[in-house]
């Protein structure tokens, strides 16, 4: 099979980029490369969904505006006279907590977002009390609240982006790449698992927690690992306010969902690689032991919760510095671009990164937001590009 674009890997990112590449009078004879179309082992189905402009890096808090204002016009973006999704866009906004030590981070933080727009407004703690007055406050010495930040069903909008994609002649093709063929400074062929060959012009690299994988086919080195990540869903018989997403700086984070909680802690202390089963080693009991203790902490009437449903899937960590890695990255080859890395940010991103993808393939560079800094050679040079404060 031949085509001009091919893309590995059909998540959020790739379906996003799928999106952008079909809209695009330039790009044509484009293939989507999946291996699991039922999206069982995808990270994109298992995310929190959230979207948010509270960054440090100008990069993230741009991508993030663009993101909000794709997915609250989603339906109008990537509707057809056939379909017309529905991603569940919730636009109840963000508030991040710290204490002491982290106040002057937060500060710094909110100078660069309001300076490049964003709405956002810095609370004290008797602030915090009178607008949110379930949260706990004892330990805090400062939020920042963005209320025009929120979240959305991240399946519906991996499948939103893929049904615009195929409306739009994009070829979803079942299969693995187990193999890449390379002349003359180009990636040339895609040889899959059941032996068939797809060749091609370009080719992205998005496949998430297996983008080191694919990498490693053309002998490169993406520092990008599966990392387990699990998220709960519970109930609280106790009233409580219209909450936003509120995230500290232990990495703990809740939000509303439907007549409960979602939410849930990174687990640190768990080395990168698959997880088959969330329910047991590492994760066991771990509601009951790490998130349950937090999210009482920060809201004291979770003190009596009742936990319904515990889910695990898997970040594609950038084990160097967190934040993603976009654009070409194998030195001696010209026409192969990944985006891969997001550290739990792909899904509010994936709009921006879409649109990023769609241009490095028709015109082999940015055209409307620079992302130079999140290339590949800050991790050649040993020069990271971290978040700075909660990430």
């Amino acid at each position: 099979m031949e085509f001009d674009i091919v893309i590995i890997g059909g998540g959020i990112i790739g379906s996003s980029a799928a999106h952008f590449l079909a809209r695009n009078p330039r790009a044509s004879h484009i293939a989507v490369i999946e291996p699991d179309p039922s999206y069982a082992r995808a990270s994109t189905p298992q995310g929190a969904g959230g979207v948010r402009q509270l960054f440090s890096r100008p990069e993230n808090v741009a991508m993030s505006q663009f993101s909000l204002r794709f997915y609250r016009d989603f339906a109008a973006e990537v509707s057809s006279p056939a379909f017309r999704p529905e991603i569940g866009f919730r636009q109840q906004g963000y508030l991040f907590v710290v204490d002491e030590g982290g106040a002057a981070t937060l500060e710094e933080n909110f100078r660069l977002q309001t300076s490049m727009g964003v709405r956002a407004e810095l609370l004290s703690v008797a602030e915090l009390r009178n607008r949110f007055p379930s949260l706990g406050v004892e330990d805090v010495a400062l939020g920042c609240h963005s209320p025009h930040d929120g979240w959305i069903d991240p399946y519906a909008a991996l499948q939103g982006f893929k049904q615009s994609a195929r409306q739009n002649s994009v070829a979803y093709v079942h299969g693995r790449v187990v193999s890449l063929e390379t002349r003359d400074r180009l990636v040339t062929t895609a040889l899959l698992d059941d032996g068939r060959e797809i060749s091609a012009g370009v080719f992205l690299n998005t496949a998430g927690p297996w983008a080191h994988e694919v990498a490693a086919m053309v002998g490169a080195d993406l520092p990008v690992r599966p990392m387990c990540r699990v998220q709960h869903y519970w109930r609280c018989a106790e009233e409580i306010e219209q909450l936003p997403l509120v995230k500290d700086e232990s990495g703990m984070f809740f939000r509303p969902e439907g007549n409960g909680f979602a939410g849930g802690c990174p687990s640190f202390d768990v080395e990168p690689g698959f997880c088959e089963d969330f329910d047991c080693g590492s994760f066991a009991n771990y509601f009951e032991d790490v998130v349950w203790p937090l999210i009482a902490a920060r809201l004291p009437k979770f003190e009596n919760v009742k936990l319904e449903r515990t889910w695990g899937g898997h970040y594609a960590q950038n084990l160097f510095d967190g934040n993603m890695i976009i654009g070409a990255f194998v030195p001696d080859i010209d026409n192969f671009y990944t985006a891969c890395g997001f550290s739990g940010h792909g899904v509010m991103h994936a709009p921006a990164v879409g649109r990023a993808l769609c241009e490095l393939a028709i015109d082999g560079g940015y055209q409307t937001l620079d992302l130079s800094a999140l290339g590949i050679e800050r991790v050649r040079q040993g020069e990271p590009y971290a978040e700075i404060g909660i990430k």
